[in-house]
């Protein structure tokens, strides 16, 4: 059987690893939480990004709620697709990950599981798993800049960073190639909007992830690299579209 030079396989709002977000990703905005209506608030704006004398009706409150869970899937008629710089790619034909708001800065414990993945016809498993599924080890996140507007930070663009919290993303074989998946990436975030549900839109082309940093970090700061067999680690790229829905209304919030 010929040898496949392999990639890994990542996905959705998910496939990313041992990559930590900037530290500056923690410094004041942006940050997850939810803007209230109240009386005498701080705020004007049911997005909690303007002040007006006056009319303060509303008021930010960090973080998530009581009910903080997330579960995405992916969008229908679409496909999960893991291609390498060298053109190696991974596809799979559905995907749905669970996971929750940890603060006010941060994603966690999700866990993607990919089903019906095959490479150049060939089946991909991890070890335990249903035929054709990949799960990834429990991935976390952290919320940023990925580029800063020069109309002030009401119009910044965020992203969130996906990474495992232990060890690689994910470990599985294809037709007893063993594979390794490491790295983290970025996908971008809709900012200043309380949302029930999001759409995660993860890009690339031809094994190029994009974005791949955060705003002040260097160029590929945030990709996906995997080896087969226990050989050299190869960039590669992932794309997929998932929805994710959330327990209760939240907001990426990119003044505070």
């Amino acid at each position: 059987m010929k040898r496949m030079k392999f990639f890994g396989l990542c996905a959705l709002a998910v496939f990313a690893v041992a990559g930590f977000a900037a530290s500056s990703a923690f410094a004041s905005a942006p940050e997850f939480g939810r803007c209230v209506a109240k009386t005498k608030g701080k705020y004007a704006t049911s997005s909690c990004t303007t002040t007006k004398a006056g009319t303060e009706k509303f008021e930010w409150e960090p973080g998530p709620g009581p009910k903080n869970g997330i579960h995405s899937v992916i969008k229908e008629k679409t496909t999960a697709t893991l291609e390498t710089v060298k053109g190696t790619k991974i596809t799979c034909s559905g995907e749905e990950s669970p996971g929750e708001f940890k603060n006010a800065k941060e994603v966690g414990g999700v866990i993607a599981k990919f089903n019906g993945c095959k490479t150049s016809g060939l089946p991909c498993n991890s070890a335990g798993a249903k035929a054709e599924e990949i799960v990834t080890a429990p991935l976390g996140g952290v919320l940023g800049v990925e580029k800063v507007s020069t109309e002030g930070p009401v119009k910044n663009k965020l992203a969130l960073e996906l990474h495992s919290e232990a060890g690689n993303i994910a470990e599985f074989e294809c037709s007893g190639v063993k594979i390794v998946v490491h790295g983290s990436v970025l996908h971008p975030v809709s900012a200043n909007k309380m949302l029930i549900q999001a759409t995660e839109k993860f890009a690339a082309t031809k094994g190029e992830q994009k974005p791949s940093f955060f705003a002040g970090e260097p160029e590929d700061s945030h990709i996906l690299e995997s080896n087969t067999n226990g050989g050299p680690f190869e960039e590669a790229g992932q794309t997929i579209t998932a929805i994710a829905k959330y327990e209760e209304k939240i907001e990426a919030n990119s003044v505070l």
